[in-house]
């Protein structure tokens, strides 16, 4: 047997363990952002020394240039985590006179505590067949928030979106799904959902689409369609995310462990968790396990065709069987087993006005039964399996509705437990194991960095009760620990940060992380001894690319590196050949500028919050992006070339994929999110009054090349499927239609010679894009990739060059033991 050496460093009170990235004071651990923890390893390795700034810049940022500034605010935020966790109890004057990182004037500075290294050999995990397990749960690997290939939630190519958070996420012209109004950009080139203001983004809720499309939110990350809100937005599923989900901006942030009260229901580490990744052909999207612990149930996307398996548990090499055959429309979702291991439930939609059917099949094939229709979420089982409760969202007035429905296990006997209105709403119910209360988010649209909490209302009187303080970006789905003692979920804590597994105490309330890595993880589903949690693994690694014309077989990797996601949310030329991007290489999401050979990389936006989907004026003076960076909302805002004068030009909700008009006098962006209309608008360039152009659900502008049109996503009715719209700059009804494939993710282009519009397509599998001239006739492919497909992309202003972020997505379903 192997064995597997972890490097430990002791200073103080605390334990820096650099293989699993986590650190802790007294056994509890300190949440520190990725940078801020390579900061400090950078330290303690260098402890006593001082350490020049520009020393310091090239460790922790290796080939990227980053400002000064950025090393400093990375200080301050380490020396302000590790100060909060050495002084609580004391008075300030106790704390002002412990420090850590002493600032040497104009060189740079010197970690002072004394540094002792460990060296500790830990022998390497076996999986059941007896072989080493291939990867554990923290090894930090490259993987953003969101990542999910379209929209999350209705797992049909219409985005329907997370939450408002996660809409705004959806970087600019950055990889989106479906071809709609709430989008969220999720890696390579898929759509997760993104709603106003969050992000989580990226990435996220989930899948059903209202009316045929999950109620959840979101990317991770995703959304559909029926209504291009709520309808998509509860159920926190596959794969974020996206994609929404969100987004994304990829913090690490860890939970302090429970007091030894809280023991019983929040007991272990990371370091006894055991994670194996399970065979499986096709991509997952969703994967649930057994009460008893013998099966897996899971839903692959096989080119946009959806289907339901069923393997053993115990071998992580197992023969599958479909027990749901592929949907020729529509999709599934929503997979739960029984409480007796006998039966599995699952949600079907249709692309059309049909109503989502929640239906039940036996566990090893059989004809589906309905058991009731217009669902739009995960069913929750009551521990008898008499009764089943649900989320059903109600359209019929201005503001969406969110119902907690219970119903006998026949379908029958429907009732309505709470409601919440828009912008608050309400996420997937988990049933407690003695009966007697529900428990779910509690989400509000309204973009706030902590919108979401858990609340529990009981049966018997419908009293609410709010369980946890804590509160986060968003969560998505819940799963009670049979003996009643706390719950899983997943959940993001910032804006485009990583959806984790979280463990909560009940009824303490008290909190911890399950994961603590860069992956997304969607769904949660526990043996009934809660040994073993199945979820479903995301990462992604992005980076910029240049293909001269658009040919694949030309294209050059201009960015290299994990973690960073290079383009991730968005990209632009400027007129003289270079490219503005977003990336997370400062560790938060920023706007940089580089070369079109990927050198001269500097950074533009510094500590300003969530910055993405840059846009260069055709003079090449000026950059329009989202940023959050005024409050919770994301809006659009303005800055010169290098970064100086950002000026805010919006205050609405939700704003997205901003561009300015080619005589520099206008701004065209779109409306995303859940408690308002998805329209197009138009804000004169120094900020004013806004114009809508749009009086459909609307998204994705992009201006003509002669300043005279635009060109979008267009639903003439709810019930009609999105079609690209050219439309007069000054507004009204289109000019011309085009037809989209089912397979079309979006992200909208005009070509700078005018002749025809680019967007993404999925066919095959891969993201490429099409061209769709504007003269009328078949769209055809452009890019030809047979992997790493396209996300965001520009073409450069002579059209002469394609550039692209493209990303690594590996997706996988992964049973994790000793998690508690």
């Amino acid at each position: 047997m192997s064995s597997r050496s972890k490097q430990l460093y002791k200073f103080d009170r605390f334990l820096l363990d650099a293989g699993e990235r986590v650190l802790l004071r007294d056994g509890q651990h300190v949440p520190l952002t990725p940078k801020a923890f390579e900061t400090l390893l950078v330290f303690v390795r260098n402890n006593g020394r001082i350490m020049e700034k520009d020393d310091l810049l090239k460790k922790i940022w290796p080939d990227t240039f980053v400002e000064e500034a950025t090393l400093a605010q990375n200080v301050f935020t380490l020396r302000k985590a590790l100060n909060q966790a050495s002084h609580k109890g004391q008075d300030k004057a106790q704390a002002a006179e412990h420090r850590y990182i002493e600032t040497i004037p104009r060189r740079g500075y010197r970690f002072l505590a004394d540094v002792h290294e460990v060296e500790e050999e830990t022998p390497a995990p076996l999986n059941e067949t007896g072989e080493e397990e291939a990867s554990s749960v923290a090894p930090h690997p490259a993987r953003e928030p969101f990542t999910a290939h379209e929209p999350v939630i209705a797992r049909s190519n219409m985005d329907e979106t997370e939450n408002s958070a996660v809409y705004s996420q959806a970087a600019q012209r950055a990889p989106h799904g479906g071809h709609g109004d709430d989008v969220h950009a999720n890696g390579n080139g898929q759509t997760a959902n993104a709603a106003n203001g969050q992000a989580s983004a990226a990435a996220q809720d989930v899948k059903l689409h209202a009316g045929r499309a999950w109620a959840g939110d979101d990317r991770r990350s995703g959304v559909e369609r029926s209504h291009p809100k709520l309808g998509a937005l509860l159920i926190a599923s596959v794969v974020v995310v996206a994609a929404l989900g969100a987004t994304f901006a990829l913090y690490k942030f860890t939970v302090r462990r429970q007091s030894d009260a809280a023991a019983r229901a929040v007991p272990s580490s990371f370091d006894s968790m055991k994670v194996t990744r399970l065979a499986i052909n096709g991509k997952a999207e969703e994967a649930a396990i057994s009460p008893d612990g013998k099966y897996v149930a899971y839903l692959t996307n096989d080119a946009g065709r959806r289907s339901i398996w069923i393997r053993q548990a115990a071998t992580t090499n197992s023969n599958a069987q479909q027990i749901v055959p592929a949907a020729e429309s529509g999709g599934y979702g929503g997979i739960v087993f029984s409480q007796d291991s006998e039966h599995i439930y699952f949600v079907a939609w249709q692309n059309t006005d049909v109503p989502s059917v929640l239906y039940q099949v036996p566990v090893f094939g059989g004809p589906p039964k309905k058991i009731l229709s217009r669902i739009n979420s995960y069913v929750s089982l009551s521990p008898d399996g008499r009764q089943l409760a649900f989320l059903r969202v109600d359209y019929a007035g201005s503001n969406p509705v969110t119902n907690l429905m219970i119903a006998s296990a026949d379908g029958s006997a429907e009732r309505i437990l709470t409601t919440r209105v828009a912008p608050e709403h309400l996420g997937e119910p988990a049933w407690s194991p003695d009966g007697a209360t529900l428990v779910y988010p509690l989400k509000n649209l309204e973009p706030t960095p902590g919108s979401a909490t858990l609340v529990e209302t009981r049966l018997s009187d419908g009293k609410e009760r709010q369980i946890t303080a804590q509160r986060w970006h968003n969560i998505w789905q819940l799963m009670w620990l049979r003996d009643g003692s706390g719950l899983v979920m997943n959940a993001a804590e910032q804006e485009l940060s990583p959806v984790q597994l979280w463990l909560l105490s009940y009824p303490a309330g008290e909190v911890r992380r399950v994961t603590n890595d860069l992956n997304s993880y969607a769904g949660a589903s526990l043996t009934a001894d809660a040994t073993t949690l199945v979820t479903l693994q995301t990462d992604l690694i992005s980076n910029v690319w240049v293909a001269p014309d658009g040919d694949a077989s030309r294209a050059a990797q201009i960015t290299q590196g994990t973690g960073k996601y290079d383009g991730y949310y968005g990209l632009s030329w400027t007129p003289d050949g270079r490219i503005v991007y977003a990336s997370i290489a400062s560790g938060a999401w920023d706007i940089w500028i580089m070369n079109a050979d990927g050198s001269n990389q500097r950074q533009l936006t510094v500590d300003a919050r969530s910055n993405y989907g840059p846009s260069v004026s055709a003079d090449g003076r000026h950059i329009v992006f989202i940023s959050n960076r005024a409050g919770g909302a994301f809006n659009v805002w303005r800055m010169d070339i290098d970064g100086a004068n950002p000026r805010q030009l919006t205050n609405g909700k939700g704003e997205n994929f901003a561009h300015i008009s080619p005589d520099g006098r206008w701004v065209i962006y779109a409306t995303v999110g859940f408690s308002h209309p998805n329209h197009v608008w138009k804000v004169p360039f120094d900020g004013g009054e806004p114009v809508r152009l749009t009086d459909r659900n609307a998204s994705w502008p992009f201006i003509s090349p002669d300043g005279k049109q635009f060109v979008c996503t267009y639903q003439a009715e709810p019930s009609k499927p999105y079609k690209l719209a050219v439309i007069s700059f000054d507004g009204g009804p289109p000019v011309k239609l085009f037809d989209l494939s089912p397979t079309a993710m979006m992200n909208i282009v005009w070509l700078p010679d005018g002749r025809g519009i680019t967007y993404i397509d999925n066919h095959g599998g891969v993201n490429n894009l099409w061209l769709q001239p504007t003269d009328g006739g078949a769209p055809k492919p452009i890019t030809g990739f047979k992997s790493e497909g396209v996300g965001a992309y520009d073409w450069s202003p002579d059209g002469k060059r394609l550039a692209c972020s493209r990303g690594i997505e590996n997706s996988g379903v992964v049973l994790i033991k000793n998690f508690r």
